[in-house]
């Protein structure tokens, strides 16, 4: 990728606990300057992993100070009950020791496997190892670190200029399979090189998500574990005012961030070969739009015959059909990739099966629906159903 911009005040460093992945660095530690402020926002299930339950409390509980994220992959530490809490509050607080910091003031992140106890001891001595190492450099070994059925890391950053500031924004984030959460992704981690009050940064993270992570979905699931946190560092040369034009400014930069992670993750997603987006307009209002773009990106028989190469606008006109925000098909229009499929809910007279075909072998795939029924729109991206995505989760836990 290109040029990686560092955030004042923001350390990371990472180590291995030598437990599912072996000797890969799968414990991160990051932390934060004492005048950073935190938006978090997590999964909508209601099994809530035991490091979401703690982060959920210590983030309504934060005292001034520095602060610290830990992360670990491999393990979910998800339907471990009281024990799995007391563990998280166990190296919450031995590395608070550590760090100098308030114990209230650490936020913990886990993904892996759910319902295995974690090996507490293996990833505090990792988060141990990982504090002498931290640097405002690591930024790619950081992504790396909190993988699991990922290809690839998902690192962003940009640089914008507000008047004469120069802001950065880095985030980084994971996630191949069971993806579809209502507000974020299974893990996201992005922070702005600024300072902006509580109320201005949850606003920005809150339609940075609408526009990305909850247009994403890989399989319809949602996990235990899913959370998103967007950092301002606090660095008071960058002071955004709220409500300003240059909040507006900063806002559309960090929208294009969390996009373009959530154009990774499809990328990466389980066995995916293809990143499909289902782009339906002309809708009656934004849920009908939502509702019948989520319906055919989830539905199996769509995503598998992009994975054949099969131009089959009977599944997504099908799809279509069994939505509950749909009445009737009559006015329904069809294209992909610029191809006729579908008009008024017939075939298309301008449809070529072969130019069909030839569309949908493509590694990019636009799904347009048209509704005929307004002038509402919604985007969702996907990917396709493949073999290899059986394989991956069938054989998850081995």
């Amino acid at each position: 990728m290109s040029k990686v911009y560092n955030i004042k005040g923001v350390k990371l460093g990472c180590a291995s606990s030598n437990t599912r992945y072996g000797k890969r660095n799968d414990s991160l530690v990051i932390t934060l300057d004492e005048k950073s402020t935190i938006s978090g926002k997590f999964t909508s299930n209601s099994f809530k992993a035991a490091p979401i339950k703690v982060a959920l409390k210590n983030l309504t509980s934060l005292v001034p100070g520095r602060k610290a994220l830990l992360i670990n992959a491999g393990n979910a530490n998800a339907a471990t009950g009281l024990k799995g809490i007391n563990d998280v509050k166990k190296y919450c607080k031995e590395i608070s020791s550590l760090l100098e910091i308030n114990a209230t003031n650490v936020i913990p992140f886990s993904t892996g496997v759910i319902g295995e106890p974690l090996p507490t001891s293996k990833y505090l001595s990792a988060f141990k190892e990982a504090i002498p190492l931290l640097s405002k450099k690591n930024w790619k070994p950081a992504a790396l670190s909190i993988l699991t059925t990922d290809t690839k890391p998902k690192l962003v950053s940009r640089e914008i200029k507000i008047e004469k500031k120069k802001i950065a924004i880095t985030g980084f984030a994971k996630g191949s399979g069971m993806i579809r959460p209502d507000f974020a992704t299974l893990l996201s981690f992005v922070f702005i090189d600024g300072k902006l009050n509580s109320n201005s940064l949850e606003k920005i993270h809150s339609n940075a998500l609408s526009e990305s992570f909850e247009a994403l979905t890989v399989d319809g699931d949602t996990s235990p574990n899913d959370s998103s946190l967007l950092v301002a560092s606090g660095n008071q040369e960058n002071f955004i005012k709220n409500n300003s034009a240059d909040e507006k400014k900063l806002e559309e930069a960090v929208k294009e961030v969390f996009e373009e992670l959530a154009n990774l993750l499809a990328k990466d997603a389980e066995g995916a070969t293809k990143r499909i987006l289902v782009n339906v307009s002309q809708a009656k209002s934004q849920k009908q739009a939502k509702s019948v773009a989520f319906t055919v990106a989830e539905s199996p028989l769509v995503k598998t015959a992009m994975f054949g190469n099969d131009a089959n606008w009977g599944r997504i006109l099908s799809a279509i059909g069994r939505d509950p925000e749909i009445n009737d098909i009559d006015q329904v229009s069809i294209s992909i990739n610029g191809q006729p499929m579908v008009k008024k809910g017939n075939l298309d007279p301008k449809h070529s099966e072969g130019l069909a075909t030839k569309a949908v072998k493509k590694k990019d795939i636009e799904i347009n629906i048209k509704l005929g029924l307004g002038k509402a729109h919604f985007k969702v991206l996907t990917s396709d159903l493949s073999e290899d995505y059986v394989l991956i989760n069938s054989d998850y836990r081995s």
